[in-house]
């Protein structure tokens, strides 16, 4: 298992950046990460970084922590990819279950068939990262972090 894989699966929160033409915007997701170091998360078609991603599906993202008491203890993932909102039922049941493991009250509401014709226009997106750089100052000391191509 990559290093940077067992880190983003213990955390939940993830800030994603979409950019088009002049401008750049941010946005701060719940997500899951399967075995082959996909990301899904889940958001409405119509908000701003969503349809920065249909224009330009290629984004960066982020998951930081850090410990409170010692400030050399600090992890984190910055990373680049292509991101899209998918219909494939599939897809779409295997974030759905990413998301349930790290949100488990989310089982009343979310479901394929919820997905697929809410109001809201909430989509399933799919992130596959390019690169990513994962800074552990646990494992890496001095050296603080390793590069991973995709």
């Amino acid at each position: 298992m990559l290093k940077p894989l067992r880190f983003l699966k213990s955390q939940k929160l993830m800030t994603i950046a979409a950019h088009e033409s002049k401008d750049v915007w941010v946005a701060n997701v719940y997500f899951g990460i399967d075995e082959k170091s996909t990301i899904y998360f889940i958001s409405p078609k119509d908000t701003k970084h969503s349809k920065m991603i249909q224009k330009n599906p290629n984004i960066a993202f982020s998951v930081a922590w850090f410990d409170p008491k010692n400030h050399k203890n600090r992890k984190s993932v910055q990373g680049l990819g292509v991101c899209r909102a998918t219909n494939n039922p599939n897809e779409i049941a295997n974030g759905i279950k990413l998301l349930y493991k790290k949100f488990p009250d989310l089982r009343d509401i979310l479901t394929v068939k919820w997905i697929l014709s809410n109001a809201w226009g909430s989509k399933i997106w799919i992130i596959k990262p390019t690169y990513i750089k994962y800074w552990d100052d646990e494992i890496y000391g001095e050296e603080e972090s390793e590069e991973f191509k995709f």
